[in-house]
């Protein structure tokens, strides 16, 4: 017996070592498992700042504009939605459409409407300007879709044929009128303001490959080569090169003057590069001060069109199918590569750009917080500075003469 209890009592001593290790180590993978858990959750929630934000009792536009019942009823939607489509499918090609209450001819004397700014179908008799919405056409941010979409004649496909790309509904009906670098065809009545927007940064890096000059083409007859001072004179042919030898401080093989031009450009106070001159703040300080503004992300133009069109009244039933891709040519990989250097002064010099940018996306009556926490989520992967601070280092530019300039007068 007495051997019988010391073999039993050896194996339970041999048992406990073991048993200690699979505890341990269940412990262990515990820990990793939580860790990991948090890290993927940290990836996925918004940072403090954003946090804040987002618990925050301040007024949201888009919170205000839900209560609101829609501007138009659902049978009149419905009855614009047809009428569009009659016009569309009948578009041949042929003369387009210039509304007659359109605002430019009586802001420049003796001028003409652009082709692009008029559109396929006409206007609805009872489209009232103060039922109207104006097209904010910001450059390179996804607009030239967009445009489309909603029918005015602009980078519409191949042909003259652009009916293919306009879409029946409630938010292309209403959109009467568009404002796009110096030509302003809108009123100041409007009910809403139409922004189409993205990443500032992924704006600055479109706009510099597409303002960028053929050489083959001989001045005066490329259309591009008037911003021959960034590229040609200053021998910046790529972003990334005019950020590290433009923009960083210090003896790197730009002259003065062409680390001005540079730093002017992108801050949109030189008109060396079109779609930098003509920026989100040019756009936002156009406006009337107290405009109700509606946004379509070109990150999400989807989502955010059928946001706006359900504020309006209409179905949300635009597809990704259903998008056309206007504008774009393939990219090489030099064009788009960012250093990490680059990155960082690109955002520095477009901080105030990125606030007008956020400013933009809190009024907007479609955005709420959780669309804005998701909008700055993806701005914090390029400017992740910027993207939570509230100020900047410089003062907000003073552009009240090029918006004058741009806009003009009534002058009857």
């Amino acid at each position: 017996m007495t051997r019988i209890a010391r073999r039993s009592t050896d194996k339970e001593h041999r048992a406990v070592p073991w048993f200690g290790m699979w505890i341990g180590l269940a412990l262990v993978l515990s820990v990793i498992y939580c860790w990991s858990a948090g890290r993927l959750i940290s990836a996925y929630s918004p940072s403090p700042a954003l946090r804040a934000y987002l618990e925050s009792d301040a007024p949201v536009e888009s919170e205000e504009a839900a209560a609101k019942p829609p501007m138009f009823n659902s049978s009149f939607a419905e009855y614009l939605k047809k009428g569009l489509s009659y016009y569309i499918e009948a578009y041949d090609g042929g003369k387009p459409y210039q509304y007659k209450d359109s605002s430019y001819p009586h802001r420049r004397a003796n001028a003409t409407l652009p082709l692009w700014f008029k559109k396929v179908f006409p206007l609805n008799k009872h489209m009232a300007p103060d039922k109207q919405t104006c097209f904010m056409h910001v450059g390179k941010a996804g607009g030239s879709t967009i445009g489309c979409m909603l029918g005015f004649l602009i980078h519409c496909g191949d042909d003259d044929k652009t009916n293919y790309q306009s879409v029946p509904s409630l938010l292309a009906a209403t959109t009467a009128h568009s404002f796009h670098r110096e030509v302003y065809d809108c009123s100041d009545t409007a009910a809403n303001y139409l922004f189409v927007i993205r990443d500032p940064l992924a704006r600055a890096l479109s706009a510099f490959n597409y303002a960028k000059p053929d050489l083959s083409e001989k001045y005066p007859f490329s259309k591009k080569y008037k911003d021959k001072e960034i590229y040609v004179d200053c021998d910046f042919w790529t972003l990334n090169d005019l950020a590290e030898r433009g923009l960083v401080k210090g003896n790197n093989g730009a002259s003065d003057e062409c680390k001005d031009r540079a730093k002017k450009a992108l801050l949109g106070t030189e008109n060396n590069l079109v779609h930098w001159f003509y920026n989100y703040q040019f756009y936002y300080e156009s406006m009337p001060p107290d405009a109700n503004i509606v946004v379509i992300r070109n990150e999400h133009i989807v989502d955010d069109w059928n946001e706006v069109e359900t504020l309006l009244g209409g179905a949300a039933d635009l597809t990704e199918e259903s998008l056309p891709v206007n504008n774009q040519y393939e990219k090489k990989p030099e064009e788009v590569y960012l250093s990490d250097t680059a990155k960082v002064v690109l955002c520095k010099t477009l901080c105030n750009e990125i606030q007008v940018y956020k400013t933009i996306l809190k009024r907007a009556q479609n955005i709420k917080k959780k669309q804005y926490i998701q909008s700055m989520q993806e701005l914090m992967t390029s400017c992740p500075k910027e993207a939570l601070e509230e100020s900047c280092a410089d003062d907000m530019p003073d552009i009240s003469l090029k918006v004058e300039k741009a806009k003009g007068e009534l002058i009857y």
